[in-house]
């Protein structure tokens, strides 16, 4: 019962979506516009760089708020797994907005953030490395993703943690099959640091 009552209260912090609040006081439907992905980096291909900062900074705190909190509490890192997987889940899929929200990957930083702190710091010196050098997000995302289970494991020696994180790793592959496949069809799929030098139209 526990492990669900951590869960449900990260979900419920994850669902909170930045990126749709920040577009709607712009009279904006982020999900008609750039990708349609309501998350930072479309934020920041539709708004510019500081509202998709904004949105990325919030969808951070959020996954660091559930899984930090938690583990304090509680003084057990397995359930802040449990809350962390919640709110990543949680800004997936958020109730309010029909089940349609981001991709993760801000949030899950967060959550490594929450549950590792110095670990995470290695993790986001990764991030722009392999963003730098593809100028792709989905691919540091994916990456990172692999390596939450992984490192959550090393930590906990605990088949329970595994058991939340290994789902939430495969929906987030799936959540990102469509820029995958632009990728390697040679379209635009979801790009990094060119977002932040891209010309606004006028």
């Amino acid at each position: 019962m526990k492990y669900l009552i951590v869960f449900l209260i990260g979900y419920l912090v994850g669902c909170f979506s930045t990126a749709d609040t920040v577009a709607r006081i712009r009279h904006i439907n982020i999900r008609k516009e750039g990708t349609g992905n309501p998350g930072a980096s479309n934020v920041t291909f539709v708004l510019g760089w500081k509202m998709g900062l904004i949105v990325g900074a919030t969808d951070i705190f959020k996954g660091i708020l559930a899984t930090f909190i938690t583990m304090m509490v509680t003084g057990n890192p397995v359930l802040g797994v449990y809350a962390g997987c919640g709110c990543i889940l949680g800004h997936m899929f958020p109730f309010y907005l029909k089940f349609h929200g981001g991709k993760g990957f801000a949030t899950l930083v967060g959550v490594f953030f929450g549950f590792d702190w110095k670990f995470a710091l290695l993790v986001v010196l990764f991030i722009f490395l392999i963003t730098w050098i593809t100028d792709y997000i989905v691919l540091s995302t994916l990456t990172t993703a692999i390596l939450f289970p992984l490192r959550a494991y090393d930590v906990t020696a605990s088949l329970t943690a595994l058991l939340i994180i290994l789902p939430v790793v495969a929906i987030m592959f799936l959540k990102h099959l469509k820029n995958l496949n632009r990728i390697f069809i040679q379209k635009s799929g979801e790009k990094g640091f060119s977002l932040l030098f891209k010309k606004k139209s006028t």
